[in-house]
Formats: C-alpha cells, structure tokens, sequence
C-alpha cells in the first residue's frame, strides 16, 4: 500500500511540473552535498545527513525556450518547450549565466554542523546544453561560497570559472572569510559532474569578501573589500593553477569593473563608492577609478573621479551603464541633492552624466536632466540610456529625452505621465502626518511641503524609485 501510494504521488508530482510529455526532459534528482556532521572525536557520522545544506528537495529550476524567429498561431500564442530539473541549496537561484549554447544556473545553499557549531555555504551549478533550441540539463557540480553577481560566473572554453566568499562561522571561534576563484571542467560524452580542476588561493585579507569581479580572457579582475579595496589580478593562463599576481590597495570599493582599451593599451574602469568615516558623521562619495593593467604584477590608478553625496543605480544595476568604446564615452545614471526629508534642494539632480575617459583623466562633460518630475509609483521606469545616430536617448523615472551625444542639447523631451490621472499616486517630496486615535490606528493627512514644515508632530517618510535587477552589458 505504502508503494501504491508513493508511486501515485510520484506521478503527481511529475504532472505538475508540466514538461513535455514525460520525464526524458528531467536531468536527475540532485542530492549533490554529503553528510558533513561530525562526532565529538571529529569521525563523520553519516547516521546524521546534512538537511540543512540542500539534500532535501525543495527546488526544481525550469527553463522555457521558444523560437523568436516563429510567427503568432491563430491562437496567439507561439510554440514553446520546457526542460528542468531538481537542484540542491536550500537558499535561491542567484545567478543565470547564458552562451550561444551553454546555460549555467547557480544556487545558493548553507549547512550548518549541530555537533561542531560550525556553518557553511556552497554554491550549486546546473549545466543546461542548449545547441539544439532546447536547454537540456546535463552536468552538475558545487563548490564552496557564494557568488557576488552574474559576474562571477564564466564559460571558458570548455571550463566554468566561478568567484565565491565563503564565510566560515563557528558558536566558538570568529567568522573568517575565504575568497577563491574556482575552474570546474564541463563533461563530455556519458559524464555529468562538472570536477574542480583548479583553484586560487585565498584572495584579499582575512574578514575581507568579493564585492565585485570580472573575466577577461585568460585574467581576471577581483575587488574584495572590508575597509579598503584591494585590486587583485589573477592570472587564468594555467587554468589547473591560477593565481594572484598583481594587487593595489585603494579606499572605497568598486561594484563593477569593466575591461577597456585605450591607444592600444588595457584598462579596467570601476564603479563604486568611497565613505568617510574620519568624522561622528560618515559620508560617501560616488567614484569612477581608471585602472591601468598593463602591466598584471603592478596595476596603477590612471585617472579617479569623486563626487561627494551622490549616488548612481549603476552600482548595482548594471544595464544602466552604457560605454562607447569609440568615442570613450561613459553614461551612467544619477542623483543627489536630496536631502533627509525626501525633499528636493536647489542643487538637486537626477537623470544621467556623460563622461569622458581620458589616460590621465575622468572628467563629466554634461548633465542630462530628468528631476521635472518628482511623482512616484510603481510605473517608474529605472534609468536606461541608448545610442542611435550620435543622439542618446535617456529614460530615468517618468520621462523620455533625446539629446544631441556631441553637444549636449536637448532635441526633444516626451513625458510618460501626460494626460495621466494622478489621483492615486503620491509625490513623495510631500509629507505625511499622522495623529493617534484612541484605537491605536493611524490617520494620515496628505499635506504639502510648505504646511508639513510649519507643523507640529510631523513625520516625513521618504520613497526612492524602485531599481530592476539587472542582466549583462554589451
């Protein structure tokens, strides 16, 4: 009976999944982490698995694909399949890595040690070949850590490298971190685990985490970052033994870093922040740093730019960032100027800067303003910037501006919201004030500024616009 019913509920299971047809399309079921709890005399006791860390299942990852080339049927709808397949971790997906033909999705999961009181993570990667239009799973491997972003992750040749921070928790001890660049080698022919062939040492100091990296050929670029940011290159050219050869330490951190070239020679341009904390109050500042990598055992910094009590969404929102490799133009999004309260001042800006990238120098050559309207919700629109016949095309909240790339002027400006009825949105430069009733429930006033400043028992909450996720950057 206890078969009978197993089997029944197996096959719901399957039907749920809706794939197509049957289960050709499901790679296997994933129990990709041993049994890690330890005795009191340090003997592995497989009597007690890992639950914690990802043996259990309790994600399935399914990709759809669909031709882009098919027209609409009568219904509609276009063609499309799905493929999948269970996956270890116990946290979330939090990368997709895609190629013409190579799929990689990584998954976070941690374990923790009830005898020992130690903690740990891994990554999980599942390996989809998608060559012939459909993403079939076909390779598994883990290693230690966490990703950053979607950079961390890259294909190779036929090689997976991945960056992950590792931090190393006991009931007894200090946390300790363990950055490392790992090489898996994809299987081929009846093979399915992607095996660890090669890895760095530990990179950075102690306490330190990756905060951003980048691969570029047979290099790789890594910022970890506690206090300062070391700038480490690591040479992939051995991808059995890859190593740390040149390092720079610089105050702040960078959260992307982009390979470019100038004259002939290589660069690597950050975005990130810097803070003060010289005073009771710390402040930041935004920070473009020029990186000159041409020689990988002794980076140097070329150029830097700062601006105190500014912010751009490009920090972590990579698509907002547009670079023009011919011109050495960089676009990326900004705001400042508002102050505690939400409120706007009279230097206040947001929209986009264009900068020039120069050997010795980085330097903003305009602003293009988009701050004319200060109403939000949840139709806002995060800032994108686009290129077409020498004439930037901007986006950022509720507008839509054209600008000559050469001069900087204005040709055009489109307002989203024209026409729109405001009724049910708030501009979030006004206030709310609130008075208690005897029900313990709030009663909210929408007033204006100018009223909300001469009023007693005011509090002022502030709204940002929402910033999207973000894919890769051409």
């Amino acid at each position: 009976a206890a078969k009978r019913d197993f089997d029944a509920l197996a096959q719901q299971v399957v039907d749920d999944l809706q794939l197509d047809g049957d289960c050709s399309h499901v790679f296997q079921i994933s129990l990709m982490q041993e049994a890690k709890n330890k005795t009191s005399s340090g003997a592995s006791n497989n009597t007690m698995p890992d639950l914690s860390g990802g043996n259990l299942i309790n994600q399935f990852v399914s990709i759809l694909t669909f031709d882009m080339t098919a027209d609409f049927g009568e219904d509609m709808t276009i063609a499309t399949k799905s493929s999948g397949t269970f996956t270890s971790g116990n946290s979330y997906l939090s990368s997709l890595y895609v190629t013409e033909d190579f799929i990689a999705t990584v998954n976070n999961g941690y374990s923790y040690d009830f005898v020992t009181g130690e903690s740990s993570s891994s990554s999980y990667i599942l390996g989809f070949n998608t060559s012939t239009g459909v993403a079939l799973p076909f390779c598994v491997g883990s290693v230690p850590g966490a990703i950053t972003n979607e950079y961390s992750i890259n294909k190779y040749n036929n090689y997976i490298r991945i960056a992950t921070s590792e931090w190393n928790w006991s009931v007894n001890t200090n946390a300790t971190t363990s950055n490392k660049i790992f090489v898996l080698r994809i299987p081929e022919g009846d093979a399915r685990i992607m095996d660890v062939v090669g890895e760095t040492e530990h990179l950075g100091k102690d306490g330190e985490s990756i905060y951003a990296v980048r691969f570029f050929e047979d290099i790789a670029y890594v910022v970890t970052y506690q206090q300062v940011e070391p700038f480490i290159i690591v040479d992939m050219s051995d991808l059995t033994d890859p190593k740390a050869v040149g390092e720079l330490e610089v105050p702040g951190f960078s959260t992307y870093l982009h390979p470019i070239e100038i004259d002939g020679n290589p660069y690597v341009l950050s975005i990130g922040e810097e803070w003060n904390f010289t005073s009771w109050w710390s402040s930041s500042s935004s920070k473009l740093t020029l990186f000159d990598v041409s020689n990988p055992s002794a980076p140097l910094i070329a150029a830097e730019f700062h601006e105190s009590n500014t912010y751009t969404q490009a920090m972590y929102d990579f698509q907002a960032i547009r670079w023009l490799p011919e011109s050495k133009l960089l676009i990326l999004p900004k705001s400042n100027g508002y102050n505690y309260y939400g409120n706007h001042g009279a230097d206040s800006f947001q929209g986009f800067v264009v900068y020039e990238i120069g050997v010795n120098e980085v330097k903003p050559l305009y602003n293009l303003t988009h701050n004319d309207t200060n109403c939000w919700y949840e139709a806002s629109i995060a800032g994108r910037s686009f290129v077409f016949d020498s004439n930037i095309t901007t986006i950022f909240g509720h507008t839509v501006i054209s600008t000559d790339l050469k001069s900087g002027e204005k040709s055009w400006e489109f307002d989203l919201d024209d026409g729109l009825n405001y009724t049910c949105s708030y501009d979030y430069s006004y206030n709310y004030r609130y008075n208690y009733n005897y029900g313990n429930e709030y009663e909210y006033d929408h007033i204006h500024e100018e009223d909300a400043l001469d009023s007693a028992n005011v509090n002022i909450y502030n709204y940002d616009d929402a910033i999207s996720p973000s894919d890769d950057v051409n």
